[in-house]
C-alpha cells in the first residue's frame, strides 16, 4: 500500500479538521493580535533599537574598550547574581505544596478536555494513551484529543490502534505551515468539549489524582484562576550526565521557583504541558501564536496575566523523560 492509499485508510477514523477551523488555527492569534504576534519578527521600532544598541557598544569600545568590557562584565555579574539570589530564596520557602483531594461542588466533575500534540512519536503514544487511561477522572468526562499532522501516517496508525475508548478522539491536522505545537494546540482548541483544558506531551505520564486536584484548585481560586501548572519530574535522571542536568533544573523550576511567583501572583513561566486551563480564559486570550515556538511556555503566561487572570501550582507531578545525549 503507498502513502495516499494508506492515508485514505486511516482518514474515515479520524477526526477531520475543516479549512475555516485550520485557518483559524494558523492565522486567528495575529489577526487578533498582531502586535503579539511572531509572525512578524522584527519590527521599524525594533531593528532602530537594536541598532542603536550595537553602535553605542561599538562606539563605546573604540572610545575605552577596557573601561567598556568591565562595564559589561560587571554587568552580567550582577545579573546572574540576581538569578542566584532569586534561586536561594525560593528554595529557602520550605512552604509545603498542598492540594485538597475531595468531590467537587456539586458532586459533577465537569468535562475535562486534554490536548497531545504528537509528532513522528509512534513509538511512544501508545504509553501516552496507557497513562491517560490511568487517570483517577470520570471517563465519560473526558474528551481527549490526540493531535496529529495528516501526513505522520506511522503515528496516525499508531495512536488509532491504541484506542482504548470514544473518549479518545484522533485528529488528523492537514499539512499547513506553520508547523508548530501551538498550531497543533489551536486545532485541539477549536474542537474542545470541555470547560477545561489540559496539554500532555508525548512522554508525560501524569499523576492519576492531577484532573482532580486541578479542578479543585480552579473551585478554590476563584474565577480569576486561570491556569493551574503541574510539576514536570525527569524520570531518567540516572540514563547520563546531561539528563541528571535537566532533572536538577526542572526540580529547581517546579519545586522551588515556579510555585514563588504563584504566590506572589508575579506571571509564572508555565512549563511546555501539564499545564491546565480554563478554557475560556484560554479562548480570550487568543489562544497559542502558532508561529512562536515557545508559546505553550513563557509566553503564554504573560498573556494571561495582562488580561488579569493569575497561575497556581498543584503537587502531583507528571513523570518525563529528558535527553540522554
Amino acid at each position: 500500500m503507498d502513502g495516499a492509499e494508506e492515508a485514505g485508510a486511516l482518514r474515515p477514523a479520524t477526526i477531520e479538521v475543516s479549512s475555516e477551523a485550520l485557518d483559524r488555527a494558523r492565522f486567528g492569534f495575529h489577526r487578533a493580535f498582531p502586535r503579539l504576534s511572531a509572525k512578524r519578527v522584527l519590527f521599524v521600532t525594533q531593528g532602530v533599537g537594536l541598532g542603536l544598541i550595537g553602535w553605542g557598544v561599538a562606539a563605546a569600545l573604540d572610545r575605552d574598550a577596557a573601561l567598556t568590557l568591565r562595564i559589561m562584565f560587571l554587568a552580567a555579574y550582577l545579573v546572574f547574581a540576581a538569578c542566584i539570589i532569586w534561586r536561594l530564596l525560593a528554595a529557602a520557602n520550605l512552604t509545603p505544596l498542598l492540594s485538597r483531594i475531595g468531590e467537587p461542588r456539586g458532586g459533577v466533575w465537569p468535562t475535562y478536555t486534554l490536548l497531545c500534540p504528537v509528532y513522528r512519536e509512534a513509538n511512544v503514544v501508545v504509553d501516552l494513551i496507557a497513562a491517560l487511561d490511568r487517570l483517577d477522572y470520570p471517563r465519560q468526562a473526558l474528551d481527549i484529543k490526540i493531535l496529529v499532522e495528516a501526513d505522520d501516517l506511522e503515528t496516525l496508525a499508531a495512536a488509532l490502534a491504541a484506542k482504548s475508548g470514544p473518549h479518545i478522539e484522533v485528529v488528523a491536522i492537514p499539512a499547513a505551515a506553520p508547523r508548530t505545537k501551538p498550531k497543533a494546540l489551536n486545532v485541539g482548541l477549536e474542537l474542545a468539549r470541555g470547560d477545561f483544558v489540559c496539554v500532555y506531551d508525548a512522554e508525560d505520564r501524569p499523576h492519576p489524582l492531577q484532573l482532580r486536584a486541578s479542578i479543585l484548585a480552579f473551585e478554590d481560586g476563584g474565577a480569576r484562576l486561570a491556569c493551574v501548572q503541574a510539576p514536570l519530574v525527569v524520570d531518567n535522571a540516572a540514563s547520563s550526565w546531561i539528563s541528571r542536568q535537566f532533572a536538577a533544573e526542572y526540580a529547581i523550576q517546579f519545586r522551588e521557583v515556579l510555585p514563588l511567583l504563584a504566590r506572589i501572583g508575579a506571571p509564572v513561566a508555565l512549563g511546555g504541558s501539564s499545564n491546565h486551563f480554563r478554557k475560556e480564559a484560554l479562548r480570550d486570550a487568543g489562544g497559542w501564536d502558532p508561529f512562536n515556538v515557545s508559546e505553550d511556555r513563557a509566553n503564554f503566561a504573560n498573556k494571561l496575566n495582562r488580561f488579569r487572570t493569575r497561575a497556581f501550582h498543584i503537587p502531583f507531578v507528571s513523570q518525563s523523560c529528558a535527553s540522554a545525549a
